[in-house]
């Protein structure tokens, strides 16, 4: 029997990143393909490396540090990655309001809540402005705090301890396959977000909601 849902922030309670990311660098006419190379393997590559970016998602180094890293795409990846920018892509991320209405729809109904994110330190209050309020959860993970992210087991596990349930009893949504797989191989209930009202059907079959 399920006994607590774990939601993923970006592409799950808000819209896609990707897409987002994509807008923000064609808004400063950057140069797509060198960002890209840049950027996609640190926020959209699969796994857990040493590599700058997920050393910056762990919290680690800083912003400022992972982006001096970038070479020439340096200045554009500012551009659009830092807080202090005009341009920060932060500030477009927009809210899924049916996900957070199902977030309490499920607090209300006598089931856990968590929430796991990869996150960047500096980019915690614009995260903040777009997931539910903090009291729907009982427990928030962000991985800049903890030290670890998707798709390590570790997150998983730490989130798994503070619900007090096994894995068999959570289910993880998440908009990125390698980080549901992530929480599938350690025994967690997993589910793909392509469609959120999809996403939603799905959840609550499984809860019997």
């Amino acid at each position: 029997m399920f006994k607590a849902v774990i939601f993923d922030v970006a592409g799950v309670l808000t819209e896609g990143i990707g897409a987002i990311l994509l807008e923000a660098a064609a808004e400063i006419e950057g140069d797509l393909d060198q960002l890209a190379e840049a950027l996609i393997p640190v926020f959209m590559g699969e796994g857990d490396s040493d590599v700058a970016g997920h050393r910056l998602e762990r919290g680690e180094i800083t912003l400022d540090f992972f982006l001096s890293s970038l070479g020439e795409v340096e200045r554009e990846a500012w551009t659009i990655l830092h807080p202090s920018s005009e341009k920060f892509f932060g500030d477009n991320l927009q809210p899924k309001p049916e996900m957070h209405d199902f977030v309490a729809k499920i607090k209300q109904a006598g089931f856990k809540t968590g929430l796991i994110s990869n996150n960047v330190k500096e980019w915690q209050p614009a995260w903040d402005k777009v997931i539910p309020e903090r009291e729907l959860f009982d427990v928030t993970i962000f991985s800049s705090e903890v030290g670890c992210r998707k798709p390590s087991p570790e997150i998983f596990n730490i989130a798994l301890r503070e619900l007090d349930i096994t894995p068999q009893e959570a289910i993880f949504l998440d908009d990125f396959p390698a980080m549901a797989q992530g929480a599938r191989e350690i025994g967690i209930h997993a589910i793909d977000v392509h469609d959120h009202s999809l996403a939603i059907e799905e959840t609550r079959t499984l809860l019997q909601m």
